[in-house]
């Protein structure tokens, strides 16, 4: 019985120990995705913060940005931080850009220096990004679908939408200069700027690809394949072929001009996509870890029970019971002295009582040794 004991024990510290290993193993990866999580929710209007900026320091080169997007993306900005903040620890880079774009927007007009002071808010917009990504670990991301939309949304799309206003800031600024040197060099700008959109925008689409080729399920993939169309069209209004790119002459050209808004109305909704395909996807990962926190109680538990019940039956019943006593043991071993003696007439039946009445006679005498034991406990 104490065997038996010793190796139910045993069996129920070998599945506490895999249980315990797969608890903590499930709730660390629960912590990381729900890290993830807060700072997906977090880019969300930071991207849309990003774009509002670029549109407006591109303004500044015309008749001056309005700023009522800025504001807006500001406010939807604010409330991200109040729910996400705390956890990112983004409060002081965050503090520093909303009184920098307070002090921007209250200084109404255009000009060169208005284009530099959005450029500024531009920069800590794109560090707080990447703040973002490095504090919520979405930089990190162990799975391939993830780390593809991560990709995308931290550093393609940004780099699309950026290039994009580089060449409509070019075009514009080359279209007011007198100089053919700076005509020149806004063409070269562009070039490069429109070879960086193009290599951008094809890692965008090779990534969503590879992303809806993953068996990620339509909730992925499906809103993702709807904004990526729009999306590709309008880099292939912005970024034509290498034969059709601008000479010195075509800096007015309209798709130069209106680069930044083609980018940036495509830009919005397929950020938007995107994080909501990751969000869906680490809602997804959180479910699984559950689902194997509760396959894993049910198998411990089932373990145990099927291992309990294996002892049981396998334990003999006098040893459940606690031992039976010697003496009625004894006594259920012992033939039937006529029935032995009928079936071997050869023995002698005086020798078979005697042997009996010794039986008998140690009986007595343990049951005797029995009584004083018990009496001195």
């Amino acid at each position: 019985m104490l065997l038996a004991v010793g190796l139910l024990a045993a069996t129920i510290g070998s599945f506490g120990f895999v249980l315990s290993r797969l608890w903590d193993l499930t709730d660390e990866g629960n912590r990381f995705a729900t890290a993830e999580r807060a700072g997906v929710g977090y880019l969300r209007p930071l991207n849309r913060l990003l774009a509002a900026l670029v549109e407006a320091r591109t303004a500044t080169l015309g008749a001056g940005p309005e700023g009522a997007g800025v504001r807006a993306a500001l406010d939807e900005m604010a409330a991200a931080e109040d729910r996400w903040g705390a956890d990112l620890g983004s409060a002081e880079r965050w503090q520093r850009l909303r009184e920098r774009s307070d002090a921007v927007l209250a200084a109404a007009g255009g000009g060169r220096a208005a284009y530099q002071r959005y450029t500024e808010l531009v920069t800590l917009t794109v560090d707080l990004m990447d703040f973002v990504g490095d504090g919520s670990k979405l930089i990190l991301d162990p799975e391939l679908g993830s780390y593809y939309l991560v990709d995308v949304a931290l550093t393609k799309l940004p780099a699309v939408l950026l290039e994009s206003a580089r060449v409509t800031d070019e075009a514009v600024q080359a279209r007011a200069a007198r100089s053919d040197s700076a005509r020149e060099l806004a063409v070269i700008r562009i070039s490069t700027a429109r070879y960086v959109i193009a290599t951008a925008a094809d890692a965008v689409g090779a990534n969503l690809d590879k992303v809806t080729n993953s068996g990620a399920g339509p909730e992925v993939s499906d809103g993702v394949l709807v904004a990526l169309d729009p999306f590709r069209a309008a880099i292939d209004a912005v970024t034509p072929p290498a034969s059709l790119r601008p000479s010195a002459v075509d800096l007015d050209a309209p798709e130069l001009r209106n680069a930044t808004g083609l980018v940036n109305a495509a830009f919005r909704p397929l950020s938007d996509a995107v994080l909501v395909a990751l969000d869906t996807l680490l809602v997804n990962r959180i479910e699984g870890y559950a689902d194997d926190r509760r396959t894993a109680v049910f198998a411990t538990a089932s373990g145990v029970l099927v291992g309990a019940v294996l002892l049981w039956w396998a334990v003999p019943a006098a040893s459940r019971r606690g031992g039976a006593r010697d003496d009625a043991r004894q006594g259920r071993d012992l033939p039937d002295i006529a029935r032995v003696a009928g079936d071997l007439p050869q023995i002698d039946p005086q020798r078979l009582l005697a042997v009996e009445e010794l039986q008998h006679v140690g009986r007595a005498v343990r049951a005797y040794d029995r009584g004083q034991v018990d009496d001195a406990r």
